[in-house]
């Protein structure tokens, strides 16, 4: 059976292809996230990038992988093409993060929202 795969090409010319997951990828994934768990990051925003993203997006290509670090700091742009990549090749590994991005999105909007009411009062 083929698996699906994607070849993206970073602006510096490097590329890296993405592929469909499978049981070895799957066990790479646990592997970096227990890695990641185990030797926690310097602040909150790389360690749920090091738990998170990154194992899913190193798990599941190849060529020309960038380190957590290079892919932490890489420009948004460049990133999004890995990011969105792996989304269209391996979606039932990143609807949960999708779905828990919109909820923290609209938690955060409903308390700005209740901040706002609050100092609006009289």
């Amino acid at each position: 059976m083929e698996l699906k795969s994607e070849t993206i090409e970073f602006r510096d010319g490097t590329k890296l292809t993405v592929t469909e997951a499978n049981w070895p990828a799957d066990v790479k994934v646990s592997e970096m996230e227990r890695e990641a768990e185990n030797n926690p990051r310097k602040d909150n925003q790389r360690q749920f990038y090091a738990m998170a993203v990154y194992p899913k997006l190193a798990a599941c290509s190849t060529g020309d992988i960038p380190t957590e670090e290079q892919a932490f700091l890489m420009p948004s742009a460049e990133h999004d093409k890995w990011y969105n990549a792996a989304a269209r090749v391996n979606p039932n590994w990143f609807d949960p993060l999708e779905k828990a991005a919109k909820q923290l999105s609209t938690e955060a909007m409903k308390k700005k929202e209740k901040k706002r009411t609050k100092s609006t009062k009289g």
